[in-house]
């Protein structure tokens, strides 16, 4: 048996293969390449090659239908065969296929590759596979498998000579709305596998949460005025789209609008609707009551080339229209008229070709592109762009499963980029031999000297490699490195020479790592990926949750596996099976046991279950990234009136909490305080404390508010918890006083109720010169001021001279009160040298903060504007780009708080 590939091997495009074996050849697929000059297979081999005695069809796509004239002007008596729905939209998709090759012949002047005539012959002599999906060609048996994909789609199983090959085509194991998924038969075990590989290298996202995604964006953009365009495969997708956007509606989960269809969709929806027991059950049961499941009446309209203009110029609506990579046609002419415009939008719900304006549009929904150009012309693109997966191709989890059942000698991988099939040859075990084939390759097989089967190396099992190996698809708890925090990493490869996993993380990046990295595996994984990105992230992010109810005492004594743990403790949530596995991390080494053939096993004393009840171990992400708790504090306390900012004190030490600041921190209960207490350990798993320091300044805007009117600044007692003012009783003072006690935690007198009236007292701001020497003249004062400044490194922007109760007194002015209250030593000292009383300002410098902010902050982090000075808060904040990581956040923030004395805070 000798497998030739003239096209579609290593590319997307062009299929066909030239399958012999001793006295018959089989032809199957002759498709077009969508782009480049030579868009045919390498039909210059068949000279070389014995005459096919068929032409078998896997399916209606043009990639591998495009080319078949051509074949069949080569050789006209040699009959074709597809089943009835190929047979039927091959009449269609030819002749659509032939107008968009006429008009590229005619823009660049070409060649056509075939005739008009050439093309009507072939379709007239076409033929259909057998009802019972077996076809004898000489001394070989084709056998017909479903294969997904589309309707009408097929595999081909074909034997002969003893020897057995099977073609997948196109192959979809996951049933769409329309049709099933590829029938899997038990029975068949070929020497041989042909299998496409378009997303060898990919995982599908959860199919519901894309078309929930797909039919919830198209009703917001018509809601907001826009149209939405979903250029689709006219074969396929455009029906699933139908549905997913009309069950919807059925449904009430989005408003209704029109559908628009255009393009070579109505037809095919026709076509559809003529083979309702291809079909899944629920659409051919619609088919059979109401006459259509596609184009509902009073739903979806046909439109015709002549009626687009209306269509634009009317109400917002979902235009479905193909092709689906916008390379011509009516998708094309809808792209030109709506992408300009910040309303519309266009939704890609499949495979883009690398030359396609679809895939230059998804360049451009990530930022590279911002330009479109459509058969010649650029058009600037304002509209959202956004892709969702609804692929009908196999992914590589589900087509290595499926080499598995098969059981092949040898595995050719086909219909797929170089790093699709590459990705897929690595995960499939090297006992079925995958083959990266090469367009323009013949492939031999030799059969066995008892006739039946191919012969094929033998294969000498390597226990250890298949363990590494059966890992892939399941989730790993590993360290990328041995100073690094353990990650969750989904298995997507294995390189078992070098024992490196390739494991994609929960942002999508792929990580390279030693098997001697991996702490846990947590078995295969069988949610969706943004499933497991989802519940990584949380459980990274912040554990507690998730362990603060987990019954520890349910495990035994003796050694467990991780999945045991799972099974005792009863636990079948994702993200808290993620929780548990980073736990059993945190216990000593001692009561881990691995053994010979790396299985871990987990022996849990008394006193190791109470520990992890209590949360008593160093479990990573038992309290959160301290931005994050941060703000999520802010959050608790935004409607708290007392509430001023929140930092990190003894930073990475057993003793590290967070400080929480108040204006007046006695009006917080000891009751309140406990409160808090628990609230917060509970939402973000840090200890906090009080800051006992009192915000002076917020006195007096707070007493002017109960009294009615500007006052001056009270004198403020702390040791006394007291406050006084020079202003006299009101008839209200006791209402007042008490409102005053009950907002600040400080009694309040009046100038006329005597004792600690003296408007100086003991204000913590106020230093009175207790030397005896005489007052300075002012300037010299003033000088000395700045002395002492520039002697301790301190900046004092101003010294200014006013009086108190008739006597001189120096206002010094730092950047901030917070900076000044850190000299109180030096303002002390500065009084009794001058000979009088001084205080330092109360209004920071905001501007000062503000420049020593933003020469702060790296460039890295995007800063976007200028930074926002809070008063009430002492804290300054910024908007950045690019979040900075943990330490970096620090570092700069201690830098500003030591300069200014304000806090750095994130927008």
């Amino acid at each position: 048996m000798k497998v030739t590939v003239l096209g579609g091997g290593n590319e997307i495009g062009a299929s066909c293969l030239h399958i012999q074996f001793d006295e018959t050849s089989i032809l199957i697929d002759a498709g077009m390449r969508m782009h480049g000059e030579n868009n045919l297979p390498m039909f210059g081999m068949l000279d070389e090659l014995a005459k096919p005695d068929a032409i078998v069809v896997t399916h209606a796509h043009a990639d591998h239908i495009g080319a078949l004239p051509v074949v069949h002007a080569l050789y006209p008596d040699v009959p074709v065969f597809s089943t009835p729905p190929t047979a039927d939209l091959m009449q269609i998709m030819m002749k659509d296929s032939y107008k968009i090759l006429t008009e590229q012949s005619r823009l660049t002047q070409s060649l056509m590759p075939y005739t008009e005539e050439q093309m009507n012959q072939f379709l007239e002599r076409a033929r259909t596979f057998p009802a019972k999906g077996v076809l004898q060609i000489g001394d070989v048996k084709i056998t017909a498998y479903r294969a997904g994909h589309i309707i009408g789609a097929v595999m081909f199983l074909i034997e002969g000579d003893g020897e057995s090959i099977l073609v997948t085509g196109d192959l979809s194991f996951r049933s769409g709305r329309t049709i099933p998924g590829a029938k899997v038969a038990e029975n068949i075990r070929p020497d041989v596998v042909i299998m496409e590989s378009t997303y060898g290298n990919r995982l599908h996202t959860d199919r519901n949460t894309e078309e929930k995604r797909l039919a919830e964006h198209v009703a917001a953009t018509i809601e907001n005025g826009g149209f939405a365009l979903v250029p689709a495969f006219a074969l396929g997708r455009a029906q699933e789209v139908l549905l997913i956007l009309q069950d919807y509606m059925e449904k009430g989960l989005i408003p209704t609008f029109p559908i628009y269809v255009d393009g070579l969709v109505t037809p095919v929806c026709r076509i559809y609707k003529n083979y309702p027991h291809y079909l899944k059950g629920p659409v051919a049961h619609r088919i059979r009551t109401n006459g259509d499941a596609f184009l509902t009446e009073g739903r979806c309209i046909a439109v015709s080339p002549k009626e687009r203009e209306t269509v634009v110029k009317g109400k917002p609506a979902c235009i479905v229209a193909s092709s689906g990579m916008l390379t011509g046609g009516a998708s094309a002419w809808y792209a030109k008229h709506l992408v300009g415009n910040n309303k519309n939008a266009v939704y890609l719900t499949g495979y883009q070709d690398e030359e396609s304006p679809g895939k230059k549009l998804l360049a451009l929904a990530d930022g590279t592109e911002s330009t479109l150009d459509i058969d010649g012309t650029t058009y600037q693109v304002n509209c959202l762009v956004d892709k969702f997966g609804l692929s009908a191709h196999a992914d590589a989890s589900e087509m290595t499963r499926f080499i598995e059942t098969l059981d092949p000698t040898y595995t050719l991988l086909v219909h797929g980029d170089d790093d699709a099939r590459s990705s897929l040859a690595n995960k499939i075990h090297p006992r079925f031999q995958p083959v990266l084939v090469e367009n323009g390759e013949t492939y031999p097989f030799e059969k066995r000297k008892e006739g039946k089967g191919i012969v094929g190396k033998k294969y000498k099992r390597n226990r250890e490699q298949e363990r590494l190996r059966s890992y892939i698809g399941s989730v790993l708890l590993y360290k990328k490195e041995s100073s690094q925090a353990l990650k969750f990493g989904l298995c997507q490869n294995v390189h078992p020479k070098i024992a490196t996993f390739f494991c994609e993380t929960p942002k999508g990046k792929l990580d390279k790592v030693e098997s001697v990295r991996v702490a846990e595996t947590l078995g295969p994984w069988n949610a969706s990926i943004e499933t497991f990105a989802e519940a990584a992230t949380d459980v990274l992010t912040f554990s507690r949750p998730y362990l603060e109810d987990v019954n520890w005492d349910l495990l035994p004594d003796y050694i467990v596996s991780l999945q045991e743990v799972f099974t005792l403790l009863q636990v079948e949530n994702e993200a808290q099976q993620f929780a548990i596995a980073l736990a059993l991390q945190s216990i000593p080494d001692e009561h881990r046991h691995v053994d010979p053939e790396g299985r871990i096993g987990y022996k849990l004393d008394k006193n190791l279950r109470f520990q992890l009840s209590n949360l008593d171990l160093p479990i990573q992400a038992i309290k959160m990234n301290a931005n994050y708790a941060m703000d999520l504090i802010r959050t608790y306390f935004a409607e708290h009136p007392r509430f001023l900012r929140c930092g990190v004190q003894q930073n990475g030490t057993e003793q590290e909490h967070i400080l929480l600041s108040f204006d007046f921190p006695k009006s917080i209960t000891d009751r309140e305080r406990e409160q808090i207490k628990r609230d917060i350990r509970k939402r973000t798993g840090w200890e906090v404390a009080f800051s006992d320091a009192v915000r002076h300044e917020a006195f007096q805007p707070l007493l002017a508010s109960l009294l009615g009117k500007n006052i001056d600044m009270p004198s403020v007692h702390i040791n006394e918890s007291l406050v006084v003012t020079k202003e006299t009783k009101p008839e209200n003072s006791q209402a007042i006083a008490d409102q005053f006690k009950k907002t600040t935690g400080f009694d309040l007198r009046f100038a006329d109720e005597g004792g600690l009236g003296d408007e100086k007292g003991d204000r913590s701001d106020l230093y009175e010169a207790t030397s005896g020497a005489e007052p300075m003249e002012n300037n010299q004062a003033i000088a000395v001021a700045k002395q002492y400044g520039e002697d301790r490194h301190v900046k004092i922007y101003k010294a200014s001279m006013k009086q108190l109760n008739g006597q001189p007194l120096m206002e010094v002015h730092f950047i901030s009160p917070e900076i000044a209250m850190k000299y109180g030593d030096m303002l002390r000292d500065l009084s009794n040298e001058i000979g009088m009383a001084v205080q330092y300002a109360k209004q920071p410098k905001q501007n000062e903060i503000i420049r020593i902010t933003r020469d702060a902050i790296p460039l890295a982090w995007g800063m976007k504007g200028n930074p926002s000075v809070h008063m009430d808060k002492a804290a300054v904040s910024i908007k950045v780009a690019n979040e900075p990581t943990e330490t970096e956040f620090t570092e700069v923030g201690e830098a500003v708080l030591q300069q200014t004395g304000y806090t750095l805070m994130l927008k």
